[in-house]
């Protein structure tokens, strides 16, 4: 495949971006991309335990396809690379920054893209009744997509008892 830009050149340097839900994909040689000057913005996705990075970086891939990302944080200049070596961001925006990059480093530690903490005793067994069929709900739907239709069944018939309880104000 050819440079894009130079339209001479092998393209060596791929890249994906999602622009309000559209994918737009380049091509280009390496001399064409380090011409290029690239914004990346991704979603915010909240980290909590550096602990957890670590050890999610040690299981994953550098980035996709194995290629090195030196793309810098804005803020610290720290590298993607150097992250994934030494388990610790630069800075807080470096969250931001390379969130899409840590965003499956989430999921593995967290089963979700959010973490959500325990609640305190005083909130009440309402807001713990709500976030377990939350998660029921979920379960309920992976198991479906992965056709383990007997582990739906025991999710759902547990939805409909926590459902209920919730239509009795939290009471047995």
């Amino acid at each position: 495949m050819l440079c894009e830009k130079c339209k001479k050149k092998a393209a060596s340097v791929h890249i994906t971006q999602f622009i309000n839900g559209v994918k737009k994909e380049q091509h280009l040689c390496e001399e064409c991309a380090r011409g290029e000057k690239f914004n990346f913005e991704f979603p915010k996705i909240p980290f909590y335990n550096l602990n957890e990075l670590l050890g999610a970086f040690l299981n994953q891939p550098l980035a996709a396809g194995g290629q090195d990302i030196e793309v810098g944080c804005p803020n610290c200049k720290k590298s993607y690379n150097a992250i994934a070596k030494q388990g610790r961001v630069g800075c807080s925006e470096c969250y931001h920054h390379f969130s899409a990059y840590l965003e499956p480093a989430l999921r593995k530690i967290h089963g979700a893209d959010l973490h959500r903490g325990k609640i305190p005793k005083q909130m009440g067994a309402s807001l713990r009744l709500s976030r377990e069929l939350e998660d029921l709900k979920l379960k309920l739907r992976l198991a479906v997509e992965k056709e383990e239709y007997e582990k739906a069944a025991e999710i759902r018939d547990r939805i409909r008892e926590l459902e209920k309880k919730v239509a009795k104000g939290g009471q047995n």
